[in-house]
């Protein structure tokens, strides 16, 4: 799948010549630079609220704006039909939050957006507020929106079905970019294993939803065509959608650890007894080897919340990850284009276990799938041996072992995903 990221927006440079800008989507952000044309490789993505943003217009936003004219001082926030001015220079607070609408004289009616957007090119002078079908066009200089709003966005944009209605947010273009926006939208896809889009009734076909994606030139008043296939996304925006990806997949992970661990303190428990049975090969660990798996989890959870910390997208890498213990964590493109939300979740603790673990006692890595039966398909064994076939030892030290007792106590069922189970 392409991604699973909604983008929300982005925050362009203040007209300094800058060419890096932010894009977020949830409650992460990625620096993308222009010049390059490809998103800031290394300690990437960011917190919103790490980069500043106060709660709660740290997750979720309708859009964040830049002042022009009399406001450029100003950063403006937007969430759940309410927004916050910031001093852009602190990111501090500059009032309280207040409802969008009735400040920025728009309907009254207009109570929530689905996208607030900065205008370019010969429109930069302009913002934008998106609703359902129809748009309003605000003008920074008139502190007022225009007269003779709201249009609609099929024939004022040029913009044909689906992108004609409910977008999730828009990039806004800078440097050689600066007259372009590029509008995003999250849309229900039918793929196959490998990301491809092929018809609901194909075998084996998984339903996702992926975000595409319309080009938009403010000056001209043109659009440009758009990207929906899911394989076809991503690979424009080097190294964006993955990086974006990452930060839910951070999200993610974290909490199946967080049930793993509290799993690990009641080891008795039928359903953790069944789960330790299955991934580290004895339902009734030794205190020492119970000790053993929880120290490496509650260090598997620490190495996650540190990210974005030695970890990066990397160009032209083809596989999914890699690491370097102690060194580095790298993705690539395939991060996004052969997992869904879950499998890249697994990634995440699966590379967080070697990057901990540097090797000296038993080295292994066998997949949660090496030698297993998951939807009815029997998968030949890998990494030496099937995963059944383990010993406890060993399962003490294999990375899947992690991944997979976290998911079965987190979904309460011995759920498996990874690259067997692509697209979930």
């Amino acid at each position: 799948m392409a991604s699973s990221v909604r983008i929300d927006g982005s925050l362009p440079d203040p007209g300094d010549g800058s060419t890096t800008g932010l894009v977020f989507a949830g409650n992460w952000g990625v620096q993308y630079d222009w010049a390059l044309d490809r998103a800031v490789a290394a300690n990437q993505p960011q917190r919103l609220s790490a980069l500043g943003f106060p709660p709660p217009f740290d997750s979720a936003l309708e859009g964040v704006l830049r002042g022009r004219a009399a406001f450029s001082s100003f950063l403006y926030v937007f969430k759940d039909g309410r927004y916050l001015r910031l001093n852009a220079a602190t990111m501090t607070p500059d009032g309280e939050a207040a409802a969008t609408a009735s400040a920025w004289g728009l309907p009254a009616d207009w109570t929530s957006f689905d996208a607030v957007l900065p205008g370019r090119g010969a429109k930069i002078n302009y913002c934008y507020f998106f609703r359902g079908q129809q748009y309003i066009r605000f003008d920074w200089a008139a502190d007022a929106p225009s007269p003779g709003y709201p249009k609609f966005i099929g024939p004022e944009w040029h913009m044909a079905p689906p992108f004609d209605r409910d977008m999730d947010g828009v990039v806004a273009g800078q440097g050689g970019y600066g007259t372009k926006g590029y509008l995003f939208k999250s849309l229900p896809q039918t793929l196959d294993k490998d990301g491809n889009v092929v018809p609901a009734s194909t075998s084996g076909a998984i339903a996702v939803v992926t975000p595409g994606y319309a080009r938009y030139d403010f000056t001209a008043e043109a659009s440009g065509g758009a990207e929906t296939a899911p394989r076809d996304v991503v690979p424009p925006w080097s190294g964006l959608l993955p990086l974006l990806d990452a930060g839910a997949a951070i999200d993610k992970a974290l909490d199946w650890c967080d049930a793993a661990r509290d799993a690990l303190a009641r080891p008795t428990d039928p359903a953790v007894a069944t789960a330790l049975g299955h991934h580290f090969r004895t339902s009734s660990p030794d205190p020492a080897r119970l000790e053993q798996i929880l120290t490496r989890m509650n260090a598997v959870r620490d190495r996650i919340a540190s990210l974005p910390d030695r970890f990066q997208w990397t160009p032209g890498f083809a596989g999914v990850a890699q690491t370097r213990p102690g060194i580095l964590t790298e993705i690539g493109d395939s991060f996004s284009i052969l997992h869904g939300p879950n499998g890249r979740a697994a990634v995440m603790i699966h590379e967080a276990v070697h990057f901990i673990f540097v090797p000296g006692g038993i080295v292994i890595d066998v997949p949660e799938y090496s030698g297993a039966t998951m939807g009815g398909v029997t998968f030949g064994v890998e990494g030496g041996m099937a995963y059944d076939a383990m010993a406890i030892d060993q399962a003490i030290a294999n990375p899947s072992s992690y991944v997979a007792f976290a998911q079965e106590i987190f979904f309460g069922s011995d759920e498996r995903f990874g690259n067997a189970r692509r697209q979930l």
